[in-house]
């Protein structure tokens, strides 16, 4: 009877400490949850529909990258990126980002070979996992075996097609002036080509036509093709509060929107700085060193440079090595290039960093496309063997 009484209190101590076990487990997992939705702590998502991985592109020709970017709180910039370098970025029209953001990003290759393409998607600071995929650049139409699958809202570019017209990168808002406080006539999706009627003087809005609809849209958001020379320079309409009360609004002529000559201000792109080390060691027993640099680029000029090549050389002696492919660097804004150099003699170098190297953009002047940073390279002595 005692050995049973004893046996049924153990039974009991065990049954209680399993309950409280469940209890606390619970508790835990709960909060876990409740803290992960308040801190908002998810990540962007973005998937690209178009092209497919291993798809074969040509020299010059445009590859168009489909993508969709969603996030919980909004998307405020999507990133296109190869080879580990950014060569496109699109923002949100709204400063707070948008939930779901359809994005038609255009790239352009210049040399033959492999390259990873990547897309990522921003909300701030917290930027999204990769959508990654790799494509094979030809040099010519005759090399490739593969066809390219086109994206859905891909347009046909011509380049044959003298009209100035705007490629829409993502969902854009047509409005009734050239002003974020004004109208939306309606929205217009990525990958719609509108012609452009006429500009602004800064070139920060176009006007443009679609389909029976005429209207303004963001400069930034859109890619140019054809001749722009001839666009007429459009004056901002009077926004109605401005108008006496009853005076009616005037039709607008020709003398309203009179011809201008094409005069912006040039792109300008210099090399702001090198950074890396400026002495170099090659260890004992080894033949070379390989050391990584990275090179910023500003486009201090008023009008965004279009896409652009870059190279480093190192001096005396060597060839140009790729720094990358850079698109549509706005006025005021830098970015930054990285490029591992391998060193296999001892002696002074020189780095020089030049960026358009391939001469793609009309620039205000061409003097300053240049950067350099002086580099010592010795041999580390040979380790010392006791016998």
């Amino acid at each position: 009877m005692r050995y049973s009484n004893v046996l049924i209190m153990i039974l009991a101590a065990l049954l209680l400490s399993a309950c409280n076990l469940s209890r606390d487990s619970q508790t835990d997992e709960s909060l876990v949850t409740a803290t992960g939705d308040a801190s908002n702590g998810s990540k962007p998502i973005v998937t690209i529909s178009s092209p497919e991985s291993g798809e074969e592109v040509v020299i010059n020709d445009d590859v168009f990258v489909s993508a969709t970017a969603t996030d919980s709180v909004g998307v405020t910039e999507v990133q296109l990126i190869v080879n580990n370098q950014i060569v496109k970025r699109v923002f949100s029209e709204s400063v707070s980002g948008d939930k779901s953001m359809n994005v038609l990003l255009d790239y352009k290759p210049t040399a033959a070979g492999e390259i990873t393409l990547q897309v990522i998607a921003r909300r701030g600071s917290v930027a999204s996992d990769p959508a990654e995929l790799e494509l094979t650049v030809r040099a010519n139409q005759a090399q490739v075996t593969a066809t390219l699958v086109p994206a859905t809202n891909a347009p046909v570019i011509d380049p044959n097609d003298p009209t100035c017209r705007a490629l829409v990168n993502t969902s854009l808002r047509l409005r009734s002036g050239p002003s974020t406080n004004t109208g939306i006539i309606t929205v217009l999706p990525s990958g719609a080509v509108v012609p452009i009627n006429g500009r602004l003087g800064d070139n920060s809005w176009w006007q443009v036509r679609y389909n029976s609809n005429i209207g303004w849209v963001a400069a930034e958001f859109t890619t140019i093709y054809g001749l722009c020379n001839g666009v007429p320079v459009v004056s901002s309409p009077v926004p109605p509060t401005q108008r006496p009360p009853n005076t009616p609004v005037p039709f607008p002529t020709a003398t309203n929107v009179p011809p201008a000559t094409f005069t912006p201000v040039p792109t300008d792109l210099i090399i702001t700085r090198i950074t890396g080390p400026e002495n170099v060691t090659i260890p004992s027993g080894e033949g070379t060193t390989t050391v990584n640099y990275s090179v910023e680029i500003s486009n201090i000029g008023g009008t965004r440079s279009g896409q652009f090549s870059n190279t480093m050389t190192i001096l005396p002696g060597g060839s140009p090595l790729d720094l990358g492919v850079v698109g549509n660097l706005r006025s005021n804004e830098t970015v930054l290039l990285s490029i591992d150099i391998t060193f296999s003699t001892t002696g002074d170098f020189i780095l020089r960093a030049q960026a358009d190297s391939g001469n793609q953009v009309t620039e205000l002047t061409e003097v300053n496309n240049t950067g350099t940073l002086n580099v010592q390279v010795g041999q580390a002595p040979d380790e010392l063997t006791s016998e």
